[in-house]
C-alpha cells in the first residue's frame, strides 16, 4: 500500500465516524418528532456538516498526487478530518444531561462549533497549498473569497445574540452556496 492509501484508510475511519454521528442524530430527529420541534439551527448545521464531510472525503482524492509524505503532513490531514468529528459531537452530543435539549447544547456550545468551523477554512487553505500551486490556480479567484466568507460567517455566528432562527438562516445560505461551489468545482474526480 502506498503512503496515500495508508492515509486514506484512517481519514475514512474518522470521516465515517463523523458522518455516522450526524446521520444518527438526524435519525433521532425523525424518530422523535415531538421532542425535536423547533430544532432548526441544529438540523440545518447538521446538513452543512454532512455535506462538508462528504465533500472533504471527495476532494482529498487529490492528495494522491503528493509524491512524498512526511509525518507532519500526515498528522495535519488527520487533524483536519478530526475537525469534522469534533463538530459532529457538538451538533449531536453523547448526552445533553445538563441542558433541555441537544439544540440547547448546540446553541450553548456555538462558539466551539463555529470556532472549529472557521478553523476548517484555515486548514482548507493549507491543504490546498499542499496539493500544489497548480491545484490552487485551478480553484480560481473565488476560492480565497469562499474561505474568507466562510470564516466570517462562522465568526459572526458565534455571537450570543444570534437566535436559533438566525443561525438556521445563516446555515441555509451557506448550504446553498456550498452546493453551488461543489457542483461548479468538484463535479468529477480527475
Amino acid at each position: 500500500m502506498d503512503a496515500y492509501g495508508h492515509l486514506r484508510v484512517l481519514v475514512s475511519l474518522i470521516l465515517g465516524l463523523s458522518i455516522t454521528r450526524v446521520l444518527s442524530g438526524l435519525s433521532r430527529r425523525i424518530q422523535q418528532p415531538g421532542r425535536t420541534q423547533a430544532m432548526h439551527a441544529q438540523i440545518v448545521w447538521a446538513f452543512v456538516l454532512l455535506l462538508s464531510a462528504v465533500h472533504f472525503w471527495w476532494w482529498e482524492f487529490a492528495l494522491r498526487d503528493i509524491p512524498v509524505w512526511h509525518f507532519g503532513a500526515y498528522v495535519f490531514v488527520l487533524s483536519y478530518a478530526a475537525l469534522f468529528f469534533l463538530m459532529a459531537t457538538l451538533i449531536f452530543p453523547d448526552a445533553a444531561t445538563d441542558h433541555a435539549s441537544s439544540e440547547d447544547f448546540f446553541l450553548r456550545r456555538r462558539r466551539w462549533f463555529f470556532g472549529l468551523f472557521a478553523l476548517s477554512f484555515g486548514f482548507d487553505l493549507i491543504d490546498t497549498l499542499m496539493k500544489g500551486t497548480e491545484h490552487l490556480r485551478l480553484l480560481g479567484p473565488e476560492y480565497p473569497l469562499r474561505l474568507l466568507a466562510g470564516a466570517a460567517l462562522a465568526l459572526f455566528a458565534t455571537h450570543p445574540r444570534n437566535s436559533s432562527r438566525r443561525l438556521a438562516v445563516l446555515g441555509l445560505i451557506w448550504l446553498l452556496y456550498d452546493i453551488s461551489w461543489i457542483a461548479r468545482r468538484y463535479d468529477s474526480l480527475g
